[in-house]
């Protein structure tokens, strides 16, 4: 009569072991774990190596050959034809300048739905940039979406970083010792913003501007080493916003990663004013002295011709990055 007994007290014992040794491993498996001190380039690889040969591949951008000096002629370009506007927009969009010698490729990882690689930024190391001043450096992150595979890869330069993302539904909190995350989004003005979640809630996003966010972090005087913007189109406002009203702010820049969206023709002609806005946008970071180091087609996006009575094709979203290296 015991028998039984017996065996389903070992049952049972063996059953609570292996349920003890599970949770362990959940709790070793999602431990932080603070991230090796780094300064060379060659340490700092994606989470997750690209399985796909996509478009955005891990082609460093190209070694640019530039004069010192003048400014190309498209930093002078006045378009005034929808033909002309595309061709001058794609041209600059397409043919990055900047001069950068250690350029690496940091986070990235394949999208949970259709592997999709994506979420990587294009960063130069060259020492003027002042990424590998340890202790020093600033990075500000805007736009995370639950991928975290830059912030947490970047951080082993031993970087600030702060992150910014009103979206995900999390609150101010520390994600480990070098990134502190922000919930806060970016705009062009202060406001609070009632975003549709599902068919019945709505959500409050706290937006505040560039300008805003970093008085209320003490960073006025400091320079920012990086600056990566990920908005889904709240980028145009913002970089508008900085140019207008606190461009000394901007020029505290060294290096700026936007993932820009562009209008789309599929309903209709587009505005040709924001167009128009998109070139000058650009043109301005040039004449503050950005050049353009990195430009890639989002990996959603194929280039087609976005207009039907225009041969020249293009995207609607591309990832560009800037080095503050102004004319001479």
């Amino acid at each position: 009569m015991t028998t039984p007994s017996i065996q389903r007290h070992k049952v049972l014992f063996v059953a609570g072991l292996i349920a003890l040794q599970g949770l362990l491993l959940l709790v070793f498996r999602f431990e932080p774990r603070q991230p090796a001190p780094c300064q060379r380039p060659d340490c700092l690889r994606p989470v997750h190596e690209p399985r796909l040969n996509d478009s955005a591949g891990a082609r460093p951008p190209p070694s640019a050959e530039w004069a010192a000096g003048t400014p190309p002629d498209w930093t002078r370009a006045r378009p005034s034809s929808w033909p002309e506007l595309v061709t001058a927009l794609f041209n600059y969009i397409e043919k990055p300048h900047a001069r950068c010698d250690r350029a690496a490729r940091i986070g990235g990882q394949p999208n949970y739905k259709d592997r999709k690689f994506d979420g990587y930024k294009w960063v130069c190391l060259d020492p003027a940039l002042g990424l590998l001043q340890t202790n020093s450096c600033l990075i500000y992150s805007f736009g995370v979406d639950h991928d975290w595979s830059f912030d947490d890869n970047v951080q082993r330069l031993q970087c600030e970083i702060h992150a910014f993302d009103p979206s995900i539904g999390r609150p101010d909190h520390r994600r480990s010792k070098h990134i502190s995350f922000h919930n806060v989004g970016i705009g062009g003005k202060n406001e609070v913003r009632w975003v549709p979640v599902g068919a019945l809630r709505r959500r409050q996003w706290d937006v505040r501007t560039y300008a805003d966010i970093v008085r209320h972090l003490g960073h006025e005087n400091r320079t920012v080493h990086y600056l990566k913007i990920d908005v889904e189109g709240s980028e145009w406002p913002m970089l508008a916003q900085m140019m207008t009203q606190t461009p000394q702010l901007l020029l505290n820049v060294r290096q700026l990663a936007v993932e820009v969206h562009m209008q789309s023709g599929s309903r209709g002609r587009p505005s040709l004013a924001a167009w128009k806005g998109y070139l000058e946008t650009f043109l301005r970071l040039e004449r503050m002295g950005f050049r353009l180091f990195s430009s890639e087609m989002n990996p959603y996006h194929k280039p087609s011709r976005l207009f039907a009575d225009i041969d020249r094709q293009g995207a609607r979203v591309y990832e560009m990055v800037w080095l503050h290296q102004p004319w001479k």
